[in-house]
């Protein structure tokens, strides 16, 4: 009768569960912070009381029991969750999730306590900002919390620092969010960060059971979340969308289920400036099913081309607000990143890491140069696994990994590249497949001790971004 009843559910059933959920979940915000009153345009949206909210998922709560008495929400909320925590994928997924991103926060907050901050360091604070707060403001994180603040400024000049670079989703969800837990941006950015990473980890782990198995598929997800360059996830910065965005696009690219690769497509290019890159393996997948098919689904056509959407989109608010569509391309320069040319690119990364060394020998390059050679690291860990993903995956997968590593390297040599690596999935999905299971602990456990060592350079500080 119980299995009858769970496969007699309305498809639709669920979402409006969730609806009433998130309801209540704001009724309690609105309840312990106050509310806010938000314009947007010359519509005002006030939500001071806590009584709408509520009236609101009462009146859902009854709609959906009138239309679908049996199994009450309770029962229904009582089975998903049931069934979520008795699977495989939450088993693995939770345990490192919550294993290195409390650890990556602890390690953060003891390294400010007891190593600090060097005087004089040039940084922002958050206004009245609590201790967790305080500990977020780091780096990036300024940009976000002006665009969810004060929104986007843009003066015509390419070569001062400005926020049109960074893309508007994520500042937009942290706005949105934040207004509901009393302002606290950074604490609202941070939730958005973790609660994508967790989803992206879970999609990491289906695609990885499908292309792998389900052992290996846990070695994938280990490998990831003990990354050195994975702080970011425990950070209010956009990492975790785009890891989610570009893992949910693959996944159901691969399955054919276009609409929601679409949707995936469109979030991606809406987060990160590199979102629109994604256009082109997603252009092999759909390439290839049209060799195997013989002929092109609509769909998959607009699954190809939602991560561009997205930044059309972007480009034309730039172009309503400010007048120039092309603000985001042209505040590169302002982070040094102009494009030399392929030859001279290369010829920079190769040759000036390779004098270095030839001329003072590989611990002084370490000793004067450490965070390059961080980066350096993590740039021929991403250049080495293009050749065996695209051979073990995919054309696809290579040209993922090919198309967001090049670009940034011949623009900015090794900044930030660790960072960017963090969310080339197909490298871990290598690594699982390879590694061999007696060797996991001791990768693990590597990789973990040097997460620990960028944490608290990041969060001291430290320009290892």
């Amino acid at each position: 009768m119980n299995g009858q009843r769970l496969t007699s559910r309305p498809s639709w059933l669920p979402v409006l569960d969730g609806a009433v959920v998130v309801l209540l979940l704001l009724t309690a915000c609105v309840f312990v912070f106050g509310g806010f009153r938000e314009y947007l345009g010359t519509m005002r949206i006030s939500v001071r009381s806590a009584d709408r909210p509520l009236v609101l998922a009462i009146a859902l709560l009854l709609f959906r029991h009138l239309l679908v008495p049996s199994p009450n929400i309770t029962t229904s909320l009582r089975d998903s969750v049931s069934r979520i925590w008795s699977s495989e994928a939450r088993a693995t997924v939770l345990s490192a999730f919550v294993a290195t991103r409390v650890s990556v926060l602890l390690v953060g907050y003891l390294a400010l306590v007891t190593i600090g901050i060097e005087p004089g360091t040039a940084r922002f604070n958050a206004a009245q900002p609590t201790m967790l707060e305080d500990l977020l403001a780091r780096w990036d994180a300024a940009w976000y919390l002006s665009i969810a603040t004060q929104g986007y400024r843009w003066d015509g000049n390419p070569l001062r620092e400005q926020n049109v670079v960074f893309f508007p989703l994520y500042p937009s969800a942290m706005r949105a969010l934040g207004l509901f837990l009393g302002n606290h941006w950074l604490v609202a950015g941070l939730l958005l960060a973790l609660t994508g990473f967790l989803a992206a980890l879970t999609y990491l782990y289906r695609l990885a059971a499908d292309l792998l198995d389900t052992t290996r598929a846990r070695t994938v997800v280990w490998a990831l979340a003990a990354y050195p360059f994975a702080v970011y996830y425990s950070a209010p910065y956009t990492e975790s969308f785009y890891l989610l965005g570009s893992i949910g696009m693959f996944f159901h690219l691969r399955r054919e289920e276009w609409w929601t690769a679409a949707a995936w497509g469109l979030f991606v290019g809406l987060s990160r400036p590199n979102g629109f890159f994604l256009a082109l393996p997603a252009g092999i997948i759909v390439l290839q099913h049209v060799i195997a098919q013989r002929r092109l689904v609509w769909a998959a056509g607009v699954a190809c081309v939602a991560p561009v959407m997205g930044v059309v989109a972007y480009s034309a608010f730039l172009y309503l607000k400010f007048g120039d569509p092309l603000a985001w391309m042209k505040g590169q320069a302002a982070w040094r990143r102009v494009f030399v040319g392929i030859g001279p690119g290369i010829e920079a990364l190769v040759l000036d890491r390779f004098n270095e060394i030839a001329a003072n020998g590989f611990f002084h390059y370490t000793a004067t140069n450490p965070y390059d050679f961080l980066h350096t690291m993590a740039a021929l860990l991403v250049l080495a696994s293009i050749w065996p993903c695209t051979r073990r995956f995919g054309p696809a997968y290579g040209a993922y990994l090919a198309i967001n590593i090049l670009p940034p390297l011949l623009m900015g040599g090794m900044m930030s590249i660790g960072r960017m690596s963090s969310v080339l999935f197909p490298v871990f999905l290598w690594l699982g497949a390879v590694v061999p299971s007696r060797h996991l602990a001791a990768w693990i456990a590597a990789s973990a001790v040097l997460q620990g060592l960028v944490a608290v350079l990041f969060f001291t500080w430290r320009p290892v971004f």
